[in-house]
């Protein structure tokens, strides 16, 4: 069969992809090898910028969303031992929240109640040959169905294998760390504070959610730290995670289940070889310490949807190196900036070194006391400034 496109995974970046496209009259196939609508057993938040929400919105999506989104409207940033603090207000920008903060779940019940049925999904299926002539990418599945498009992108995450199928030069390393995610109930009103506490094990970020009494928890931490915690009783896990909290919000206990993920680093050194275009993790999946990720798979989503439905009214090839080479240069700066920004953050409040500890509170009292700094990062958290 014919399609305009073809997507490879069926996760969130995947199917908002094929969404966008399938909004301007393209015909789009996903491939997934697990079964479609996802059940989703997991209690992770994302922490969604102003400009994945204007993205979202524009693909109509969002309006199914914003009744279950939380705004977050100041950050506050605090290093282990420093009493210097960085706190971010949204209105010194304007009067947008800087993000929102919603869960998982709410984001897929959206699209499978809403989208699944307008898509033509293949799941569960995978691929067993892909092979990329001069002018159209020929896939065969496991059902034996043969699908033709002039592109494929490939959404499949970190573990994808087109990748390496494809000769596609990818760095990779582990960061040795695990994120705990969990959420926690709360004494207290959270009043659409985020907050990020930096200790030496990594980063613990505490994000607003609904209600105002409950908040989504990521805890990084090296990875046999976090083995030991996951182990522990919840009651036990409870006053580890009391030390790390804090008491501004009064009294805290758990919220449903646990989970931890272990962390790595990945960046496709190209986006496309022949016909075949990376995006998501599978083109950068990178440190979660700013909570970007999503966003900034998000922002390869809008700069493919825009530029392949473009060039299809011109009439342009969607699979032309052109145009894949157009949508790299797009996409570069931003990602290899965050990609680094992320790892270096991570790196930098992660070391105990005295001199390190110095130039972190120096830091932090810099961005503190000017307008200037202050202003820019929160344009940049928000997504509104976005390197080209």
């Amino acid at each position: 069969m014919n399609h305009d496109v073809i997507i490879s995974g069926g996760g969130l970046l995947g199917l908002i992809t094929a969404i966008g496209l399938s909004n301007d009259s393209m015909s789009v196939a996903v491939i997934e090898k697990n079964s479609l609508p996802r059940i989703i057993d997991d209690n992770r938040a994302f922490a969604i910028s102003q400009g994945s929400k204007k993205i979202l919105e524009k693909l109509g999506i969002w309006r199914f969303l914003e009744g279950e989104a939380e705004p977050i409207l100041d950050i506050c940033i605090l290093d282990r031992n420093s009493p210097v603090t960085v706190h971010y207000n949204h209105k010194m920008v304007g009067e947008e929240p800087m993000g929102y903060v919603i869960n998982n779940a709410i984001i897929w019940n959206a699209i499978n109640d809403n989208f699944l049925n307008k898509l033509s999904i293949y799941s569960p299926h995978s691929y067993k040959t892909i092979a990329c002539d001069a002018g159209y990418v020929e896939m065969i599945l496991d059902n034996k169905q043969e699908l033709i498009s002039p592109l494929l992108i490939c959404a499949e995450g970190k573990h994808s294998k087109l990748p390496g199928l494809f000769s596609i030069p990818i760095i990779k390393f582990d960061y040795k760390q695990s994120s705990i995610v969990c959420n926690v109930e709360h004494e207290l009103h959270h009043q659409n504070l985020a907050v990020e506490r930096f200790f030496p094990g990594g980063p613990f970020a505490i994000l607003p959610m609904k209600g105002g009494h409950t908040s989504s928890i990521v805890w990084t931490e090296k990875s046999e730290i976090s083995k030991m915690l996951i182990n522990l009783s919840g009651e036990e896990f409870t006053i580890e995670l009391k030390k790390r909290f804090g008491s501004y919000l009064g009294e805290i206990k758990l919220d449903g289940e646990r989970k931890s993920y272990p962390l790595s680093f990945a960046f496709a050194k190209k986006l496309y070889r022949s016909r075949v275009l990376l995006i998501g993790d599978a083109a950068h999946s990178i440190h979660p310490v700013a909570g970007q990720g999503f966003n900034l798979g998000i922002r390869d989503v809008e700069s493919v949807i825009r530029q392949i439905t473009i060039a299809k009214a011109a009439g342009i090839d969607v699979g032309s190196s052109y145009l894949l080479e157009k949508i790299s240069r797009d996409r570069c700066f931003d990602n290899f900036t965050m990609a680094l920004a992320t790892d270096g953050l991570n790196r930098i409040f992660s070391n105990r070194i005295f001199c390190a500890k110095v130039l972190r509170s120096l830091g932090l009292m810099v961005v503190e006391n000017s307008d200037f700094f202050k202003k820019r990062f929160i344009r940049h958290a928000m997504g509104t400034i976005v390197p080209v």
